[in-house]
């Protein structure tokens, strides 16, 4: 990719997030060679993606870049980011290789993490076919969680984290990550959560909602609302509410939607 400009290394690290969500610095041009490793991997291209990957993934590597390409067109199109150049995407053996292998280039990082970005067009996550994280398939949807917040960077390249809440719903949304909120107890007994505290980076409850505030800005203002938002960094105000009315409004289409 072409130059990059660069954050800090500290403000790439407090970018940083797990459970699939990533973080990262904000270049706007193509990837530049990977940082330094030890581990050899080998390379799979296809169409808008390069992997890299080691033995565990050499029988999958193929139906894996596939199923991620399935989903290339229509998050572009979502987020109105055309052209997005090839994404690099490294997958790792094992949490220990994650961490080694971004440590170059954004330090050290949470215990937890299971994927992060390190600009728009760099992907780390951790091996699909690592049993003892995730199942295949969802290994597979990490990527593509991944990858929709390398589509949002394209749109706004300081949206990493920026708002945390945000930045987590558009790409849970744009996964297929949506959690039915008749299965958490804190949504079950009324007590959603605001978004500052989705915004904390010790509050994981933003993994859980997050899809679904994702779909009730869709579904309530439009695709191009959620572009807006990630354009203006979370501006709720531009949809005729303020934050605490958002909260209140997407609690009352949750409990709508799922009966509740």
């Amino acid at each position: 990719m072409p130059a990059r400009r660069s954050l800090s290394r500290a403000s790439l690290a407090a970018a940083i997030l797990s459970l699939g969500g990533c973080g990262g610095s904000s270049p706007t041009q193509p990837p530049a060679p990977a940082a330094p490793s030890p581990i050899a991997f080998a390379s799979h291209e296809s169409a808008h993606f390069v992997f890299r990957h080691m033995p565990l993934d050499a029988a999958t590597i193929a139906a894996t870049a596939a199923a991620v390409e399935a989903q290339h067109a229509r998050i572009a199109d979502d987020l109105g980011v055309p052209g997005i150049p090839a994404v690099r995407v490294t997958l790792y053996p094992d949490a220990d290789a994650l961490r080694a292998g971004v440590a170059p280039i954004v330090g050290t990082i949470p215990g937890f993490a299971s994927g992060l970005v390190t600009g728009p067009a760099d992907i780390h996550v951790l091996s699909p076919n690592l049993g003892a994280q995730w199942s295949y398939p969802v290994g597979v949807t990490a990527i593509v969680h991944e990858f929709a917040h390398c589509a949002s960077m394209r749109l706004n390249p300081s949206i990493a984290n920026n708002p945390r809440w945000l930045w987590e719903s558009v790409a849970l949304y744009e996964a297929g990550q949506v959690v039915d909120p008749r299965t958490l107890a804190f949504m079950t007994a009324g007590q959603p959560p605001t978004l500052a505290e989705l915004n904390r980076i010790e509050d994981a409850r933003v993994y859980q909602v997050g899809g679904l505030i994702g779909a009730f800005v869709v579904d309530t203002w439009g695709r191009e609302a959620l572009r807006d938002l990630v354009r203006t960094n979370g501006r709720v105000q531009a949809l005729g509410v303020d934050e605490a009315g958002f909260t209140s409004r997407w609690f009352a289409y949750a409990r709508a939607r799922y009966g509740f």
